[in-house]
């Protein structure tokens, strides 16, 4: 969307699917066209396999409609989207009226709550202490300059030898 230019690291085969794998498949329109198939396998075997996968926006329709949904709490833009843009969409009974839900190796979001999946996403992988987290969270979600000299305060010094 929007014409950004997307060069992948690897092709889809060479994706490794472990544990400690993460899959983060961004919102769009064209998630249900067919040609998308191939990653939404991947999806699926990374799920299984315990690894990551993070969906916003329209990138929950396509899982939603590849049947990954039907079965774990999830999210999306609102009540009835996935039902609307997803024909195969069997998960409404696991459907969190939230921005953002993550369920284990699963972290889902409607396209109002980047801010809250990228925190989830963050805090899946360990890269800051909670204190560090909930300030980095609170200075983007208000803006607030208190919150970011919390933030800078938190962050290990780089002096220490």
């Amino acid at each position: 969307m929007g014409g950004l230019t997307v060069v992948p690291d690897c092709l889809i085969d060479d994706i490794v699917v472990s544990e400690t794998s993460m899959l983060l498949l961004p919102g769009a329109d064209t998630w249900n066209d067919p040609r998308h198939e191939a990653i939404l396998e991947k999806a699926d075997e990374l799920l299984a396999a315990g690894a990551t996968v993070c969906t916003i926006c329209g990138a929950t329709a396509a899982l939603a409609n590849y049947g990954l949904l039907d079965k774990r709490p999830h999210t999306s833009n609102g009540k009835g989207f996935l039902e609307m843009v997803s024909p195969g969409y069997k998960g409404q009974s696991f459907y969190v009226d939230k921005p953002s839900v993550a369920d284990n190796n699963l972290i889902t979001a409607g396209s109002a709550g980047a801010l809250l999946w990228a925190k989830q996403i963050i805090a899946h992988l360990e890269v800051f202490q909670s204190d560090t987290l909930e300030a980095w969270y609170e200075y983007f979600r208000t803006g607030e300059p208190e919150y970011f000299f919390a933030l800078m305060q938190t962050l290990p010094s780089a002096d220490k030898n």
